[in-house]
């Protein structure tokens, strides 16, 4: 076969491969919704310890996407980011223990750590904080605030 006609032959074989896969790739892959896809890309890297996995798989878990929706799994895949630093973990686990989901609720627990978030620059949790000490007495505040001046990264 000469130059052109092997080049013609290439370039047919190319567009038909690119026509196959562009039509029946999302019938191949119809089986894997997206969200499913996300748990799977984010469960390994969440059990090997990647803080911002375990928050997005605690996400997952909490609004039920691509999972059964399961607060308890939630707060513990929540736990596992905040232990390690993480602020939006912990003001999502903050979070959880101000509205009893998957934790039972506990409003020192609630501030304790959204107090360690905001610390940790999460402005949002400020504003949570401050929802939440509006529901304790003073001695729960300094409780709480105890807690928090203890908490440092990586201890149980």
């Amino acid at each position: 076969m000469n130059r052109p006609g092997l080049f013609m032959a290439l370039t047919i074989v190319a567009v038909t491969c690119l026509v196959y896969f562009s039509v029946f790739s999302p019938v191949l892959c119809a089986d894997a919704e997206p969200e499913e896809t996300s748990i799977m890309e984010n469960l390994l890297p969440a059990q090997q310890g990647d803080p911002q996995a375990q928050l997005f798989t605690g996400y997952l878990y909490e609004t039920g996407q691509g999972v059964r929706q399961d607060y308890s799994e939630a707060a513990r895949w929540y736990r596992k980011a905040a232990e390690q630093g993480n602020a939006v973990a912990q003001a999502q686990l903050g979070n959880m223990y101000r509205l009893g989901k998957g934790v039972s609720q506990s409003y020192i627990m609630a501030y304790m750590w959204l107090d360690v978030s905001a610390k940790g620059g999460n402005a949002s949790a400020k504003d949570l904080r401050r929802a939440v000490a509006s529901r304790m007495s003073p001695a729960e505040i300094a409780e709480a605030k105890r807690m928090s001046g203890e908490w440092r990264p990586g201890k149980r």
